[in-house]
């Protein structure tokens, strides 16, 4: 079967009937068993053109989902912030849509029934501050300052539905800060570690041709197939 590459480098007009061609009447746009709306991928294509194309091509989506993760040796305030990297290589361009958090204190309240309503309070409050800073490709913070790890993973769900994009290569930094003490009040028999793993789930494309396709490619099929897209304007 071609690559997304390989299409990429077709003629619309070339390619089998029905897969992602400009529909005549009465047919509809279709990829590989894919029926999507014009507008959805319109509106995709505005944020990323290259997501757009693949999707409106069939190419099969699988989940992916990355780790990083930290632990607290100490219930102090103002110690040095851990620093933890991703358990997974960004080894293609990857699409995160959702990210999430789970907290653990396995020394506190052990075979206690406290356990469980502590541990749901404390997520609601952790007081865990999270600093997230993407490095290569461009390199920019995502929280310049700690952010109440509570707030931080809210940031998809409103901003980014379509998915926040990660090029091939990019790696995350997360930083973890004890910014309120939640925690500090335990005895000694329920001490630390305090563990936190931050995780961020998404989706990539089934095949690593992708990272082989330019924006303006993308775009330029899509238009090739009777999308609407902007086409960019020069400032003077």
């Amino acid at each position: 079967m071609p690559t997304l590459k390989d299409f990429s480098e077709m003629s619309v007009k070339e390619y089998p009937r029905g897969l992602g061609r400009e529909p005549g009447e009465g047919e509809k746009i279709r990829g590989f068993g894919m029926e999507p709306k014009a507008q959805w991928i319109e509106e995709i294509a505005m944020l990323d053109p290259i997501a757009a194309y693949g999707l409106v091509m069939g190419v099969p989506r699988i989940p992916i989902s990355i780790n990083a993760s930290g632990s607290f040796s100490s219930f102090a305030l103002n110690q040095i912030p851990i620093q933890a990297g991703l358990d997974t290589t960004i080894a293609q361009r990857t699409w995160i849509d959702n990210i999430t958090f789970d907290i653990s204190l396995p020394n506190v309240f052990q075979g206690q029934i406290l356990v469980s309503e502590f541990m749901a309070y404390l997520r609601q409050n952790p007081g865990i501050g999270v600093r997230l800073t993407v490095h290569s490709g461009p390199r920019y913070l995502v929280s310049p300052q700690f952010t109440p790890l509570n707030n931080f993973v809210n940031i998809l769900a409103s901003r980014w539905q379509r998915g926040w994009p990660l090029f091939k290569q990019q790696n995350i930094e997360v930083e973890f800060e004890l910014v309120a003490g939640i925690v500090s009040g335990l005895g000694e028999e329920n001490g630390p570690p305090y563990n936190v793993v931050l995780t961020f789930n998404g989706w990539q494309f089934l095949d690593h041709t992708v990272d082989e396709i330019s924006v303006d490619t993308a775009a330029r099929k899509l238009r090739e197939m009777g999308f609407w897209l902007p086409r960019a304007v020069e400032c003077p």
